[in-house]
């Protein structure tokens, strides 16, 4: 299974040196937490977002997986993702159309893709075309735009495409031990225990 990892926005403004410390100390965590399920994951990705690659489909492992992603700091979401060559725009429309023709059955959807990199076509051009499509050849009840039923996730990522099954949100904030180590006395009320975990939530190790 793969997962493409959304990092923290406040990482992303950092200084050039900052990030990629940051970064690398985010996927070194991810490694850490995830092995205990995988001893074969990998973590990988240098910039604004990390590929993490595990060696198996066992739901349960994933489900273990996905949770652990859930509470790990310096993510702000992550997305369970198939990873496909790009081609064009006819190509994307019948990925969707295999991912979701079943799920749209009576439902309204939308379409959302997000696009890195140079490409012939916008974001707006794979919405309208796999919009069209999917509305013409599936028994949906129709496009809408704002709270639809079901949202068609995409990503154009130079050139592969990103079909998401799923995706969570993270908890934010950023990676553990990207700075100084704190120690924390919990009392008996839950001042202490939140601020304990706001503190982790900023990386220190508490």
């Amino acid at each position: 299974m793969l997962f493409l990892v959304k990092l923290f926005p406040e990482i992303t403004i950092k200084t050039r040196t900052v990030r990629w410390r940051l970064i690398r100390q985010l996927r070194k965590n991810i490694r850490s937490v995830l092995s205990e399920f995988d001893p074969a994951v990998s973590a990988v990705g240098e910039w604004d977002n990390l590929e993490i690659q595990t060696s198996t489909d066992d739901p349960a492992i994933i489900a273990q997986i996905s949770e652990s992603l859930t509470c790990t700091p310096g993510i702000a979401k992550f997305m369970q993702v198939d990873k496909y060559p790009r081609t064009d725009l006819d190509a994307m429309l019948g990925l969707a159309l295999e991912y979701y023709r079943e799920k749209l059955v009576g439902k309204t959807f939308a379409v959302r893709c997000k696009r890195k990199g140079k490409h012939t076509f916008k974001s707006t051009d794979v919405e309208r075309h796999v919009g069209a499509g999917l509305n013409a050849q599936t028994e949906a009840a129709g496009v809408r735009l704002k709270d639809p039923d079901i949202t068609v996730l995409i990503e154009v990522r130079d050139d592969f495409v990103f079909m998401v099954r799923d995706q969570r949100s993270g908890m934010g904030g950023f990676p553990l031990g990207c700075q100084d180590s704190v120690l924390s006395l919990i009392s008996g009320g839950f001042d202490s225990s939140v601020s304990s975990y706001l503190c982790i939530k900023r990386g220190l190790q508490t």
